[in-house]
């Protein structure tokens, strides 16, 4: 069973990540407010699939790769930023409904044969951690987020995600519709 307080996940995950320059300034955010209050310090993203069970690397490596070859480049804008009582939501910014990360979301749900755990709500995470409430609320009125965090989305990454945020590792990437 799936503990949203745990600060360890489990397989692999496939992930979009922003642009080179958003990509940097949501970095600096990130680290800026883990050293600040005691979280881990991981690369900005939007997750498109959680927690697909330990496999044979290369054949996860094929199926994303035939994945993004069925994929087109869409642009994606995390904007409401919002807490949650949950170690990796504690501090995200939602991203808008887009119709396209959502089939591209069932897609993947079919092509690697998970379950999802939770309702599908794309976001950017700006802060992993069982903080209270109130620090959350300390750490929104501090942030200083880019006034467009809208990105185009031309490639999905997998990671292999054992353990730690820390210790998440970069599999490869893979340019959608190639």
């Amino acid at each position: 069973m799936f503990d949203p307080k745990d600060s360890k996940t489990v397989g692999y995950h496939l992930f979009f990540l922003p642009e080179e320059e958003l990509f940097d300034s949501l970095q600096n955010t990130i680290n800026a407010v883990a050293v600040k209050y005691g979280g881990v310090k991981f690369e900005p993203h939007l997750t498109l699939l959680a927690r697909i069970p330990k496999a044979d690397e290369a054949e996860l490596m094929v199926k994303t790769k035939a994945l993004a070859s069925t994929m087109e480049v869409f642009e994606v804008e995390p904007k409401e930023i919002l807490a949650e009582d949950a170690y990796f939501r504690a501090l995200y910014c939602r991203a808008e409904p887009n119709a396209k990360m959502e089939k591209y979301h069932q897609k993947a749900l079919e092509m690697f044969g998970v379950q999802d755990v939770n309702v599908y709500m794309p976001h950017l995470s700006l802060y992993y951690g069982n903080v209270p409430q109130s620090t959350k609320d300390e750490m929104i009125a501090s942030l200083s987020l880019p006034v467009s965090m809208r990105f185009l989305v031309d490639r999905v990454y997998l990671y292999r995600t054992e353990g730690e945020a820390q210790d998440w590792v970069r599999v490869g990437a893979y340019l959608l519709g190639k």
